[in-house]
């Protein structure tokens, strides 16, 4: 994808991130199952855990590539954005209810798809719909004034010109 970055300075290990993706599209996708996503111009916010086989830097790899097997709900709205940023954290412990509970109580905050990324627990969604840029530095802030110890958090930018 054109402006995205392909060799990431991550390590292959446990942890949490957020994705960032701007459109300035209208568009309805099909995500599987779940339903239709109503794309709507703005910055929508993914959070997820990598836990599997090459941690952070292989998920967020895969969510940086068009795939064509389109596997986790997060796979449907990457095929037409490119991530523009990301937040994550290397950690042992799953973070991303956490995460995604502090996004959903963020001024401006909506879900535009219940259940997207979160059909395996309790969370609305985690999948967050905001018309202005969200901060990672002020979620960052809110991150560690939420959960005691919680491990550093780190901000990479994809593109250039956002």
């Amino acid at each position: 994808m054109k402006g995205v970055i392909t060799d990431f300075n991550m390590h292959a290990e446990n942890g949490t991130y957020a994705l960032v993706f701007k459109t300035q599209q209208t568009k309805k996708i099909i995500v599987g199952k779940l339903g239709t996503l109503k794309l709507q111009p703005g910055f929508y916010v993914y959070v997820g855990s990598a836990f599997g086989p090459g941690g952070l830097k292989a998920r967020i790899g895969h969510h940086c590539r068009r795939s064509r097997r389109l596997h986790w709900h997060i796979d449907y709205l990457s095929k037409y954005l490119p991530p523009i940023e990301v937040w994550y954290t290397y950690d042992t412990v799953r973070q991303e209810h956490c995460w995604s509970e502090i996004l959903e109580h963020y001024r401006g905050s909506s879900t535009p798809l219940p259940g997207f990324g979160s059909s395996d627990c309790r969370c609305i969604s985690h999948l967050h719909l905001f018309s202005a840029r969200p901060s990672g530095n002020y979620f960052r802030r809110k991150v560690h004034a939420a959960i005691d110890d919680h491990a550093k958090v780190y901000i990479k930018k994809f593109l250039d010109k956002i």
